[in-house]
């Protein structure tokens, strides 16, 4: 080869490799489905459901479940490439398969179960693993991380860890997983419990989308349209302000509006799920007089955005337990905050509480009695949400009449602070007692087999509004008060503390919420 040869040869050689196409196999394809879309699914069952993804514009997108009869979709792909399909799904089992195809690219899910889906959120009492915090136990955690295998086919979890964000997000880097230990050990432990409760009654695989941030604020999880639509009417413009204020701190719990609902609600909307279970609050504390707006406009949010108009998606929620807030138990801020979360329940459709008033832990902001907690969200859902009459009722226990003795100056009335009515009356004795009639439990207040046994937690107080501990027995759906030491008794309080004693349930161990008779402010 002469040397003019060699040179254009040495030359020309880099650009001909460069204008070899590279191999077909490793161009990704155009078809994508949602990242909510993986191995080991779980899809709500006996419904439609919606499948949907990206691929070409114009392109026709077949969707199959291998469970057979109407089974089958077919979409094309909008001028920017998004596609929906709609599919029915059979009856609770698995495991199937399920197929995405755009002309020659075809994407096959595998393990795909057919059973329940709910989305669990909140902030660090929602987070907390099922192995517990450092130095923080969940009791039976451990018990728990063992026996995992033997529902890991049943029990999938698709966990979000996604940061926050300033715009709405289409995809997030999680992955739908068997809860196996290692992967038990790992995540919430209220959102596992209330899993296994419902696999082991309803006997169906469950799906937990489950996606808690430690110290997170309320208003990080709704958008900014249904803040004005839902919430602003019933604000001050300076509350108002506040929230719009509001900025994200690198490395600090979410803060901003909407930047949860951008990051861990959005990439999600429209998969389909039976409801939501939400534990926050102790961040909002300081919002004890319009919380419960702020909780109703949420939820609206989150209903909207599953085009669910009829409110058919239940909402329960766990309220913030008892803790030395402000390093300060005797102070009522945490009582007051109860009171205003409780009273959502009169403004959101198809809601349910979990109470912790004696689960709570005046050292430890995450109590470890989680399993209690997943217990009374768990009946909440079988009695209310899938009509199973267990015989123990759901919900919690609350006063519903109060009989004051006849030296009592109170004014018969009617008074609802915490979502349930109490009737308040003056009997026709002095008798040095208060009579308070409790309902909303099938065998009675008190503990365990024990009729007459004394009850922690009351106060009561006179015209001048200084609250006195009494002495309270419990006598099946009754609770009788001393008050013999108390001139003029007009008011009564149940464990309006930040922390206390206070130990009524029913019982079957549900806790009495905190409650009060009076209209005094804070």
């Amino acid at each position: 080869m002469n040397m003019k040869k060699y040179l254009l040869t040495v030359i020309l050689l880099p650009v001909m490799f460069c204008l070899v196409p590279p191999d077909a196999g490793a161009v990704e394809g155009s078809l994508k489905v949602a990242s909510v879309f993986t191995d080991h699914l779980v899809l709500q069952r006996d419904t439609t459901v919606m499948v949907w993804g990206w691929a070409d514009p114009g392109s026709k997108v077949t969707v199959k479940g291998s469970w057979g009869r109407k089974s089958v979709s077919h979409a094309a792909a909008d001028t920017d490439g998004r596609w929906e399909c709609y599919i029915e799904t059979p009856e609770a089992g698995g495991p199937y398969s399920l197929s995405v195809a755009a002309g020659k690219e075809e994407i096959v899910l595998k393990d795909v179960m057919s059973g329940e889906v709910w989305l669990c959120t909140g902030q660090s009492n929602m987070e907390m693993f099922v192995s517990g915090f450092s130095g923080q136990p969940v009791e039976g955690g451990a018990e728990a991380v063992l026996d995992a295998p033997e529902y890991s086919e049943m029990i999938r979890v698709f966990n979000i860890k996604a940061a926050k964000e300033q715009e709405p997000l289409e995809s997030v880097d999680a992955a739908w997983e068997r809860t196996d230990s290692k992967v038990t050990s790992g995540i919430s432990a209220v959102a596992y419990f209330f899993a296994k409760r419902l696999t082991k009654s309803l006997g169906v695989p469950v799906g937990i989308i489950s996606s808690p941030w430690g110290g997170c604020r309320l208003e990080p999880w709704m958008s900014r349209e249904w803040l004005d639509k839902s919430v602003r009417s019933g604000l001050s413009e300076a509350q108002y302000k506040a929230i719009l204020d509001r900025r994200e701190v690198d490395g600090k719990s979410p803060r901003q509006l909407a930047t949860m609902y951008n990051s861990r609600m959005y990439p999600v909307k429209g998969y389909a799920l039976r409801g939501f279970l939400w534990y926050q609050g102790c961040a909002n504390l300081a919002d004890n007089t319009f919380y419960n707006r702020l909780q109703a406009g949420m939820v609206e949010c989150w209903r909207n955005m599953w085009k669910d108009r009829e409110n058919r998606m239940p909402f329960y929620f766990v309220t913030i337990a008892p803790f030395a807030y402000g390093n300060d138990c005797d102070d009522v801020a945490r009582a007051f905050f109860v009171e205003n979360q409780l009273s959502s329940l009169d403004i959101i459709p198809n809601s349910g509480a979990a109470v912790t008033e004696s689960l709570g832990d005046k050292g430890c902001i995450h109590p470890a009695k989680k399993q209690e907690v997943a217990d009374q969200l768990a009946l909440l859902a079988l009695e209310r949400t899938y009509n199973v009459k267990t015989g123990l009722g759901s919900g919690f226990p609350y006063p519903e009449r109060i009989i004051f003795p006849s030296n009592s100056t109170l004014s018969p009335c009617m008074v609802r602070h915490s979502g349930f009515e109490v009737e308040l009356l003056r009997g026709k004795e002095a008798n040095g007692e208060i009579k308070i009639r409790f309902a909303n439990t099938k065998a009675g207040v008190g503990h365990l087999s024990v009729f007459g046994a004394e009850v922690k937690g009351f106060e009561v107080a006179g015209p001048d509004r200084v609250f006195h501990p009494v002495k309270a027995v419990s006598n099946r759906y009754d609770v009788i008060l001393d008050c013999s030491q108390i001139a003029d008794p007009v008011a009564v309080r149940y464990a309006f503390h930040n922390c206390s004693d206070s130990d009524l349930t029913s019982t079957f161990g549900v806790p009495v919420p905190s409650f009060r008779t009076d209209n005094w402010s804070e």
